[in-house]
């Protein structure tokens, strides 16, 4: 069944960047309006689906390199899709990873994250963190007060390897003790995210804000980390 999670999960894997961090839309929306047109950050919210989608036609046709270099290519195609003049990528690019550098970009937290996190704690699941990163995880979610409630925080640069490979998710299943089919693992991007998980033996669960995402996709999709614990009702927390 499409939406069918595991009988009884005993661990909850989650992605960083898009799902418990965001992307600062609105300072993206500001840098657009001051070289190129006006838009607001909904506006770069829903062009962010076309980077997405270039990120999974990449891993489709196996030419999806690595996390670092891939970065460079989201953010172009995210500006194409919200028609910014190409005499202005080079301004505008220039000013998002001045300010990543500085201070990650995908930094905006949904205000119920902390109450979502601390009640799935509550139930008994465990929690813990696959994020390709740059290695700053770890301190951001300490500081955003989320990183007390993981297992462990497994970041692609600290550990070497990065999603999809199974690999990656096999280590923080290692960290939790926790069997694969018995775990979840909640992000973004298809291919990086669902198809990753599921290569390491896991469920995964599609987050989906704008309800943008395309196609049928043979996997549960969520549209806010609040939704998953009425999708997680019928698969208690199994020890």
């Amino acid at each position: 069944m499409r939406d069918q999670l595991p009988a009884a999960v005993s661990t909850i894997v989650f992605d960083v960047g898009n799902t418990l961090h965001h992307l600062d839309h609105a300072f993206i929306a500001a840098n657009v309006t001051r070289h190129s047109h006006a838009v607001t950050a909904r506006d770069v919210a829903l062009a962010e689906y076309a980077a997405k989608a270039g990120v999974d036609a990449d891993f489709r046709t196996r030419v999806a390199g690595v996390d670092a270099t891939r970065r460079f290519s989201y953010f172009e195609t995210l500006l194409a899709a919200l028609d910014v003049r190409r005499e202005a990528f080079e301004a505008i690019g220039a000013a998002l990873k001045a300010e990543d550098q500085r201070a990650s970009l995908w930094r905006v937290m949904e205000p119920d994250t902390p109450a979502v996190i601390a009640t799935l704690r509550q139930r008994g699941y465990q929690l813990a963190v696959v994020s390709n990163a740059d290695g700053r995880v770890a301190g951001s979610l300490a500081t955003s007060g989320l990183a007390k409630h993981f297992t462990t925080i497994v970041d692609s640069h600290v550990v070497g390897v990065e999603k999809p490979d199974a690999r990656i998710f096999a280590i923080a299943l290692q960290a939790c003790g926790a069997a694969p089919a018995q775990a979840i693992y909640v992000g973004d991007i298809y291919e990086i995210d669902i198809r990753g998980a599921r290569n390491a033996g896991m469920t995964g669960v599609l987050l989906d804000p704008l309800g943008g995402y395309p196609g049928d996709l043979d996997c549960p999709r969520i549209r806010s980390l609040g939704a998953l614990l009425d999708l997680l009702a019928s698969s208690p927390a199994h020890p």
